[in-house]
């Protein structure tokens, strides 16, 4: 059996049917002021982190600008540019490293000696964030100018240094 479309609009209007309902919309209104109000507390938390999330992506770009090389439209002296500018970034990056191993070195001392659980903690963060850092200069070695590998293993150092930051002041109040 098939219909067209006007049969189908045909059968569809002698199927309508309308029939008051005088108790539906009390009965709405009833349960709606039953109902707990929502608290804004939920849209404050979820405003609070997506204004989080944005400062993370300043500070993420910011830290970026300072680390990429300016390019420029020079022809053969804005490559000599960018190797020049990359020697600084390397050479600002291996000084920052030596700042932190030398951190590392006022640290270890309490950090491997203590058999305290929170500094089997430290520890293993240290190792985990150390193979992480060998992995991105690893990488880096095949694209020097690659710049969110550059980022990342800034991320990677400043995130060393609050933790052994961390442990310093951990060992110095005990």
């Amino acid at each position: 059996m098939s219909f067209d479309d006007r049969e189908l609009e045909e059968l569809a209007r002698g199927l309508h049917q309308e029939w008051d309902s005088p108790a539906l919309w009390p009965r709405i209104q009833a349960e709606l002021k039953a109902e707990p109000l929502r608290q804004p507390a939920v849209r404050f938390w979820t405003l609070a982190a997506g204004a989080a999330v944005a400062a993370a992506i300043l500070l993420l770009t910011a830290a970026l600008a300072q680390l990429v090389p300016e390019r420029t439209t020079a022809g053969a002296g804005a490559d000599f540019l960018t190797r020049d500018a990359l020697r600084d970034v390397r050479r600002t990056e291996a000084a920052y490293a030596r700042s932190i191993d030398k951190l590392f070195a006022l640290a270890a001392p309490s950090l491997e000696t203590s058999p305290a659980p929170l500094a089997a903690a430290y520890r293993e963060k240290l190792r985990i964030l150390d193979a992480a850092i060998a992995d991105l200069k690893a990488n880096m070695d095949s694209n020097p100018y690659n710049s969110y590998l550059r980022t990342q293993l800034a991320s990677l150092y400043r995130d060393k240094q609050e933790t052994l930051e961390e442990w310093m002041l951990h060992a110095k109040d005990n």
